[in-house]
């Protein structure tokens, strides 16, 4: 009968996952993973198979929980508009001057993306996971008379889906939240918004804040 294991398997998941998110694939050797970890070597090999199959562990994990932010965010109960205003803020706020966690997520879609196919197929499923939210965002404010109607959905879905990338890998890179936020709320303007959706917004003085 085998023994019980002693220790959390999902802490040491989470354990890898940062230690792959601040230093990459390659440069996290099996030494760095025993000491965040604290498993011994065999334990390791003996629960996770080695290195790359931990890093799969710990690299599909942060990607569902990437998704998963943006989906509960999308779906949430706030007007359709307010929610895409509501994730260009958080975005700022969260990521600006580098003040997040480092992205296991976009981290391995950087450095592996052009040598791992499994890695290079989960990221492209993830990214269209996501745009389909905000695609389906955009949908869900055309209906509601707050984006004008004759818009094309998916290429703003698509649109807001670099934008907010783009600005958490800034913010990971350090610039401040302020930027952030100006950039964030500057891409509402190329938005076909309707005189309810400002409404919504509160923008009747033309001003996000």
């Amino acid at each position: 009968m085998p023994r019980p294991r002693m220790f959390d398997e999902a802490d040491v998941v989470d354990r890898a996952r940062r230690t792959f998110a601040e230093t990459g694939f390659a440069g996290t050797s099996l030494d760095d993973l025993l000491e965040a970890t604290g498993l011994a070597r065999q334990s390791l090999y003996n629960a996770f198979g080695g290195k790359k199959e931990l890093f799969m562990r710990a690299f599909l994990s942060d990607t569902s929980s990437a998704v998963d932010a943006v989906s509960t965010v999308m779906r949430s109960a706030e007007d359709p508009i307010v929610r895409i205003r509501t994730k260009l803020v958080s975005t700022a706020v969260e990521h600006g001057s580098a003040a997040a966690s480092p992205s296991l997520f976009l981290r391995a879609a950087v450095e592996l993306s052009g040598s791992d196919p499994e890695v290079a197929a989960t990221v492209a499923t993830a990214f269209d996971d996501i745009r389909a939210d905000y695609t389906a965002c955009i949908v869900d404010a055309q209906h509601a008379g707050e984006i004008d109607a004759g818009a094309d959905a998916e290429a703003l879905g698509t649109y807001f889906c670099a934008v907010i990338e783009g600005m958490s890998t800034l913010g990971r890179a350090g610039v401040a939240r302020a930027t952030l936020l100006q950039m964030g709320l500057t891409s509402l303007t190329a938005v076909p918004i309707t005189p309810l959706g400002h409404e919504r917004l509160g923008t009747e003085d033309g001003a996000w804040t």
